[in-house]
């Protein structure tokens, strides 16, 4: 079922009847979905009524509901690590997986059946023992991106705001800039609601409802499991001291980054690096 640590394709049915895969959190998915399903977000619900292909990125807040009792098609979902390793230009800065993009494309029956046969040629190659049988998956994906493009995004059902999106898009950008910390001279300088607001010339409030409004998460969550993640990589994978990050995650003092990390967590820094040692 899983083809590849960092790219999986399986057909409707799979996905539908295994929730391991559909809560996969950190996945680009690519859809192809037909017949009659529902996409919730946290601001509306999309009816999918014919077949659709649809992008997801891991930033999208959603609910897969299918409606039909037969679900026909295929989900292919990569890590941002196949993205960064395998992909182009094209996947990295395609608008589709924007956070706030149109992501839904309805298909014809020929496109259907063409892009069904790239989803097919995906499964086929990753089962094999090539070695780099994930770059020729990654053209695959090319195509089912330049087969989305060819089509008009559909409109009629869903109307995301676009002023919301756009600065959660900046607020995103400005954030993983931050990211990987390359060493103890480059400190983050952007680690609260108000520093990102002020930095964006946007009143604190209104960056919160956007964010929220597109993700289903608050600016201060994003922030914190951001700073979390990458206190955890520290810890593995540098030999700085506690105190080192701490300042490289923006603590001006060690015991408040302890205690930042202990919380979300459930152990202190020392702690959780003598468990991975």
């Amino acid at each position: 079922m899983i083809n590849s640590p960092k790219i999986t394709v399986v057909d409707l049915e799979t996905y539908k009847a295994d929730p391991t895969i559909q809560n996969i959190k950190d996945a680009y998915k690519i859809c192809i979905i037909h017949p009659k399903s529902k996409l919730h977000y946290p601001t509306q619900t999309v009816t999918i009524n014919k077949t659709a292909l649809v992008f997801t990125n891991p930033l999208l807040v959603y609910n897969w509901e299918p409606i039909s009792k037969e679900q026909i098609g295929y989900s292919c979902l990569f890590n941002p690590t196949f993205l960064a390793e395998n992909t182009t230009d094209l996947e990295k800065k395609c608008p589709i997986f924007k956070l706030g993009a149109k992501n839904i494309f309805y298909v014809n029956k020929e496109q259907e059946q063409n892009i069904t046969n790239i989803y097919k040629k995906i499964q086929l190659e990753l089962n094999t023992n090539y070695i780099n049988k994930e770059a020729v998956a990654s053209n695959y994906i090319s195509l089912l991106i330049h087969e989305a493009l060819k089509l008009e995004p559909e409109s009629a059902n869903v109307e995301i705001k676009c002023a919301a999106s756009r600065i959660t898009s900046l607020f995103f950008e400005q954030l993983n800039r931050q990211f990987p910390i390359k060493n103890i001279n480059n400190p983050i300088l952007l680690k609260t609601p108000k520093d990102f607001s002020d930095n964006l010339a946007v009143h604190i409030n209104h960056l919160n409802d956007s964010v929220k409004s597109i993700t289903g998460k608050s600016t201060s969550t994003h922030i914190k499991e951001k700073i979390t993640a990458e206190a955890e990589n520290m810890l593995y994978n540098t030999n700085l001291n506690i105190s080192e990050i701490a300042y490289c995650l923006g603590f001006k003092y060690p015991n408040n980054f302890s205690s930042f990390f202990k919380s979300n967590t459930g152990k202190s820094p020392l702690e959780y690096r003598a468990v991975i040692l």
